[in-house]
């Protein structure tokens, strides 16, 4: 289960979709532990990225004095926003009677998160999160470099969340898609409402189910049952993924982030944006 979460704060929608979410979730624990409230410390970062912000440009010659200046007040203006973004936060934990902790944090976004990360359990951070402090419709770069160099599993959340108790599991039966799947269930992150769909894609059929049923039995011992989906590979495995998470819309779909051959796909290149993108639900992510 889990006992902490570190829930990255800036000033995004899908940001604060994280939040509402880091909030319920910790609620959820409470209602499955007598209503204890302390089952979960929730630690919100924000960061003042600063080597972002002094990033040498070019400017016109004797203009260093005015990009300075620019500099201190774009870190000024960063270090109130960051200040207002964790008072926030501070009351939304108070009100709800969650035990918390406020970090204010200034250097690399994802330097800081992977730091603060390595004492949580798990990593929460909106699909747009960038520490810019203002609203993007890019995925952010902090949140693509958590993915590929960091310990713990990440969830990403989108701007906006599915009404429906659904997961989707993607399973190729690579090391990094047996460790999601482990870490997902032993985390307790459903619900007893939660449908559980379990999707493999393979060039044959017989593998697709083989791994799908080992899936199966590996819930089974958690009391989960799950609806397997075998697909045969037809074209790329991420298109045919995603067209699979569409059909079904679920609020969540688990991911190991490098698969053998066929999921591996998804969370590299063009691919991870296919996903990150088309995927209007949390990706719960881990190696």
């Amino acid at each position: 289960m889990i006992r902490s979460a570190l829930l990255a704060l800036d000033n995004s929608p899908s940001s604060k979709i994280a939040l509402d979410m880091a909030i319920a979730l910790c609620q959820r624990y409470a209602e499955k532990h007598d209503g204890r409230t302390d089952t979960i410390h929730l630690s919100g970062v924000a960061v003042v990225d600063l080597p972002g912000i002094k990033a040498p440009t070019s400017v016109p010659i004797g203009a260093g004095a005015y990009k300075k200046q620019r500099d201190e007040t774009l870190v000024k203006e960063s270090q109130e926003r960051m200040e207002q973004i964790l008072q926030e936060f501070d009351e939304r934990c108070k009100a709800d009677n969650i035990p918390h902790t406020c970090i204010p944090s200034e250097g690399l976004p994802y330097e800081q998160i992977e730091r603060h990360a390595l004492s949580h359990d798990v990593i929460l951070i909106g699909k747009e999160t960038n520490f810019h402090y203002e609203t993007s419709e890019n995925i952010g770069a902090t949140m693509r470099k958590l993915l590929v160099d960091n310990a713990r599993p990440v969830i990403v959340y989108p701007d906006q969340m599915p009404d429906n108790h659904r997961v989707v599991i993607a399973y190729d039966g690579s090391n990094p898609a047996a460790h999601a799947l482990q870490l997902w269930t032993l985390l307790e992150i459903y619900g007893p409402q939660t449908e559980i769909h379990l999707v493999s894609i393979s060039g044959e059929e017989e593998k697709a189910h083989a791994r799908l049923d080992e899936a199966a039995q590996f819930l089974s011992f958690h009391g989960l049952t799950a609806t397997k989906h075998a697909i045969l590979k037809t074209k790329y495995v991420v298109e045919l993924l995603a067209e699979k998470v569409a059909e079904l819309s679920p609020r969540m779909v688990i991911l190991g982030a490098y698969g053998r051959g066929g999921f591996k796909e998804t969370l590299f290149g063009s691919s991870t944006n296919k996903m990150l993108e088309s995927a209007n639900c949390p990706l719960f992510l881990y190696k």
